[in-house]
Order: C-alpha cells, then structure tokens, then sequence
C-alpha cells in the first residue's frame, strides 16, 4: 500500500502523514498514532514525536479555553454507504462541527475500518475526549455492541438496530419507507431496491416496505425484491442480470438509497424501460446526484442538520448530567417529487 493509498483508507490528507512521517506537530495525538500503526504495519518508518513544552502548554490553553475536545468516530465496514453515497456523511459532519464549536468544545475526526475499531476502542479511554459521536451507518449489531465498555459520554448516530448501549438518533426508516410505498401504491404493484449490505437502517426499510404493503392490500412477493450493491456500477451490474435473466420487474421500485435507484435505473434505460411512463422510482437520500440525473429522481428527504444538532444536544446533556437517562430518537422525512414519478406532488 502506498502512502496515497494510506491516506484515504484512514480518511487523512497526505500532508498530515508527511507530518507523522517527519515526527512534526500539526496533528492530534490520536490520529498520529492511528497513522503510525497504519504505517508500521505497511513497512514505512517515521520519525518520534516529542512534544516539547510550548506543545503541552498550547494544549492546556486550548482545553481550558474550549472545555475539552470530543471524538466524532466515523465508521467504515466497505465505505460504500459512507464515500459511495456522496454527500450524505458530509453533510452530517459539517453541522456537528458548527455545533460542538457553539458548545464550547473542539473536534476530532477519527476515522478507522472494521479491523481497527478495536484497537481504537482500546485506546479510547487514553484519548482524553470529553465524549463521543459516532457514525454508525456501516455497523453491525456486534460493533455496537462493543460500544458498552465506552465509559464516556457517546451518542451513536445513523443506525437503528435496537438495544443500541448509549443514546441514539437516526432517520425514521421504517416510516419513509412506508411513505414511499404510500406514494407508489396507484401503480398496483411496489418492487424493493434492497441493499445487498445489510445495516441496521436497511433492516428497519424493508420493515417499513412490508408494513405498507399490508397496509395498502399489494402483494407481498418475494420475486419483487431485488438485490443489489450499493454502489452506482454494482446496482447497475447487479439489475442488469436480473433483467438479462428475464425477471419480471414491477411498474414501480423504492431503492434503499439514491445510489441503488440511480445504478437500476441506468440498466433499466439500457433495457429500454421507459422512466416514468414505463416504471416509476423512489430513492433515499435526497442527493446532489439524484437532482441532475435525467430523468431526475424523487428521494426522500432527511434533514442531516436536524440529525446532528440532536447528536450534539443529546451529548451535551449527557456530558453535563453523567446519570440522565438514554434517548432513541427518529427522524422523521419527507418525499421530493421529481421526473422519476408521473403525476407530480
């Protein structure tokens, strides 16, 4: 693995492994270790960092004059429902960091995979972090389980497996599933768009899918569920055979995500289908892509700003009241219209 390469597997520029590498400051300590193992493991050396005094006086400042510093975890099993689905996970960190500016607090961004959540979690208490927000998208029930032995004040953002161990906000899944199939009910038939990596929210939409489908007397088959990778040329690929095998595809589709959507509807128009005259769709997301694709598509909307402000707010409580009691909050959202469903709002 080359450094360019280490760069973006741990989420970091290549100036701060330079930093690391050259045994500068410019860096947090944390992340400087992450790099340093990171490094050691793919046979690159690096020179020791010795904080001199200026180094530690600095930091106390800052910790006096801030309150403290906070660890936002991003996590990342495969990174394509966290970097394939643009926009999405920035769009939560921008107003995390505005918020837990306001607070009084710094932020970190950590970012690590499966196979260094561990050794992170291990290190954690070491950190000094006042507490913690955690993007949960791409875990599973195991990785948060771990979460209990977290000693600090955590909120996990993003998921909604139950029995989360600490307080938790996410998007309502099961509610925008169902009014995406609310909305698709007319066309007599609604096929599901699933994600063939499975999370706690997927899990939560197909419960939402078959919830309305009961709901709206449509027929619940199994061959109307298609699953598909979630990424642009991995749902296009993964539709593509399922059409070159001749499977029957339904008047209307709710994708797991706009990714999903988007890669299915290439390999329909490739096949010919006609978007919305022929087969109408419905995504999640709401993302940039979603809006300049033609025929452009209709999402459903989650307020990512809400979500982060909730974060932030449910961890300053815990911060400042170690005793109060756990919150599972849901999100709730909305549908945007676009060409991608005939008939209009």
């Amino acid at each position: 693995m080359n450094l360019k390469e280490i760069a973006e597997q741990l989420g970091v520029s290549q100036s701060s492994i330079s930093i690391v590498r050259k045994g500068k400051p410019g860096v947090s300590s944390a992340v400087r270790r992450r790099i340093q193992l990171t490094l050691e493991k793919n046979g690159y050396s690096y020179d020791a960092y010795i904080e001199d005094h200026q180094d530690l006086a600095n930091k106390l400042q800052n910790l006096l004059r801030k309150g403290g510093s906070i660890c936002l975890l991003k996590h990342a099993r495969s990174a394509l429902l966290t970097d394939q689905n643009e926009g999405f996970i920035a769009g939560l960190i921008e107003p995390i960091s505005v918020a837990i500016s306001a607070a009084g607090y710094t932020l970190e961004v950590n970012a690590v995979n499966s196979e260094e959540y561990s050794l992170f979690l291990q290190n954690l208490p070491d950190m000094g972090y006042s507490g913690m927000i955690v993007i949960a998208t791409e875990m599973d029930q195991k990785e948060l389980s771990d979460l209990s032995q977290v000693q600090i004040p955590t909120v996990v953002l993003d998921s909604d497996y139950p029995y989360i161990p600490h307080s938790s906000v996410t998007m309502n899944n099961r509610q925008l599933a169902w009014q995406a199939v609310a909305c698709l009910a007319k066309c007599g038939e609604v096929g599901y768009l699933r994600s063939s990596q499975k999370t706690g929210n997927f899990i939560a939409r197909m419960l939402g899918y078959r919830e309305a489908l009961q709901s709206f007397s449509l027929p619940d088959d199994p061959q109307l569920v298609f699953s598909l990778t979630p990424s642009l040329d991995g749902a296009e690929r993964d539709m593509t055979q399922y059409l070159d095998e001749g499977h029957r595809i339904p008047p209307a589709l709710f994708a797991d995500n706009d990714v999903i959507a988007i890669g299915c509807m290439r390999a329909l128009t490739a096949h010919h289908y006609r978007i919305p005259h022929d087969i109408q769709l419905i995504g999640v997301d709401d993302t940039l892509l979603s809006q300049v694709i033609s025929p452009s598509l209709s999402s459903i909307q989650i307020s990512r700003v809400q979500m982060a402000q909730q974060a932030v707010r449910l961890l300053m409580e815990a911060i400042s009241s170690p005793a109060h009691l756990r919150a599972h909050i849901h999100i709730d959202a909305q549908l945007i219209y676009r060409d991608s469903l005939s008939g209009g709002s």
